[in-house]
């Protein structure tokens, strides 16, 4: 099979400013590969950092560790370390992200809701 995403050892932690400094560790050393044609599910209970997880794929949060490399016209690029410019090249042309808190439009179908080329 051919892997299309590979997350390996990413962390990230959040600084409450307003607490005295205090950090929350909220993802700490998540590993996984997603290959052509799989569907997977990211589980667990409320508060495990899935969507923070799913944000650094995106590359809205910033990782503090690991990589995440996305396979993108032919090369891997590791979407911790790119540039703006190329984050929004990978939005653009390779992957996508619907929040959970997506306000969509009554009565119309999620095929008219994703972009057609993907």
């Amino acid at each position: 099979m051919t892997t299309l995403l590979s997350v390996s050892n990413v962390e990230k932690s959040f600084t409450m400013h307003l607490r005295d400094g205090i950090v929350l560790p909220v993802v700490e050393g998540v590993a996984f590969e997603v290959n052509a044609g799989e569907c997977v599910v990211l589980g667990g209970p409320s508060g495990a950092g899935k969507s923070s997880l799913l944000k650094m794929v995106y590359g809205n949060y910033g990782v503090d560790g690991g990589a995440i490399k996305l396979w993108h016209n032919g090369e891997w690029v590791d979407l911790a370390t790119a540039k703006p410019r190329r984050v929004i090249e990978l939005r653009r042309d390779t992957i996508g992200y619907v929040s959970q808190f997506l306000r969509t439009v009554p009565r119309v179908s999620t095929l008219d809701v994703v972009p057609s080329h993907w």
